[in-house]
């Protein structure tokens, strides 16, 4: 649980060649800052803010790890930063925002990828070694997307941000459903952008129009409906907590896959129509069964049975299902005949 006051991103940019230096986006917001630190991560993105970044403070981290975020705040008191910026993936956007919210700092978000909603949400994932932990941290003050950068990034990192968007749809049935049970009370507005950020992504694939753009711009609204909501129920639900339970076994995929291809099962858990999704969503290249993940079923359903236990106190369809629903659903969604091809098996 993070706390509502948090607050919400000033402006965020998206387009072509939108970088340029920082500072003079900034200015355009009437934001000014005289020491900012940049945070990239260790490999491609540490070249490329060398690129974009080459007259400020940097600081390389290399995981999502509390290390790495310990690192980033002892850099940023030594050069006295009066904001950080998170130059990279979702790993490197999280250090930076954990640590930006650890030293009372505003936070510029500025993604080289696009595998996941750490864009500009208000939730920071840290590993702590025996455990990773979702941590309520600071929203961006505003997010700089450059398509032009984004258009580079693996397609598999691509897609990934594609099913964790898609991925809302199941998250505010659950929501729903525990409102309904009384556990607690459902946002309209959170709600509304969240399923809005979605339906804009699937009407930019109909029309076959740009997805990058339609991406972003559902990863930021997506993050704005978490603060508004002040939690992470407007996407976030059984098939997050699948997605956990899976990273504890050897072979796993990027998050977003694994989210979006978990949606098609708990939807149809809450007894929707998922097909639609799914044959939206393969048009474009999105991996549709657990093969395609690597994923067998004993694999799966030992998930399942472990899923709830990754978030306690999270009510979703899962908290209240049989298991012949259980079984049911899966035969149908994954069985016989869904086999595609596994390309998308790479690990997170």
């Amino acid at each position: 649980m993070f706390s509502k006051a948090v607050s919400l991103p000033i402006f965020w940019v998206i387009g072509e060649n939108v970088m340029g230096d920082i500072k003079d986006v900034l200015s355009q917001y009437n934001m000014v800052f005289h020491h900012p630190l940049v945070v990239t991560g260790s490999g491609a993105t540490a070249v490329l803010g060398e690129k974009f970044f080459s007259t400020y403070h940097r600081v390389a981290v290399s995981t999502n790890r509390i290390a790495d975020v310990e690192k980033v705040k002892a850099e940023s008191r030594s050069v006295g930063s009066d904001l950080l910026i998170g130059f990279g993936g979702g790993k490197v956007i999280d250090v930076a925002k954990m640590a930006a919210t650890e030293l009372n700092l505003p936070f510029l978000s500025v993604p080289t990828a696009t595998s996941n909603d750490a864009v500009a949400s208000p939730v920071a994932v840290i590993d702590f070694g025996d455990y990773v932990k979702s941590m309520g941290a600071m929203a961006p003050i505003g997010v700089v997307a450059d398509l032009n950068i984004l258009r580079n990034q693996p397609k598999n990192q691509f897609l990934a941000g594609i099913g964790d968007l898609f991925s809302n749809l199941s998250a505010l049935e659950d929501w729903k459903l525990a409102s309904e049970r009384g556990f607690e009370r459902v946002d309209p507005v959170a709600a509304y952008l969240s399923r809005n950020a979605v339906e804009n992504l699937f009407e930019a694939i109909e029309n076959n129009d740009d997805l990058y753009q339609a991406l972003v711009e559902g990863l930021v609204v997506s993050g704005v409906a978490m603060v508004l909501a002040g939690n992470s129920r407007p996407s976030s639900g059984a098939e997050h907590l699948i997605s956990h339970a899976l990273d504890k076994f050897p072979k796993h995929s990027l998050h977003g896959l694994q989210v979006g291809v978990a949606a098609f099962y708990t939807l149809r858990l809450h007894g929707l129509d998922y097909r639609y999704y799914r044959s939206l969503l393969k048009r474009i290249g999105f991996p549709t069964t657990l093969d395609a993940l690597g994923v067998d079923k004993e694999t799966f359903m030992q998930a399942i049975a472990i899923a709830p236990q990754t978030r306690t106190g999270r009510y979703t369809i899962l908290s209240e299902v049989t298991p012949e629903l259980l079984e049911e659903a899966y035969n149908e969604v994954y069985g016989v005949g869904s086999s595609i091809n596994g390309e998308f098996s790479s690990q997170d």
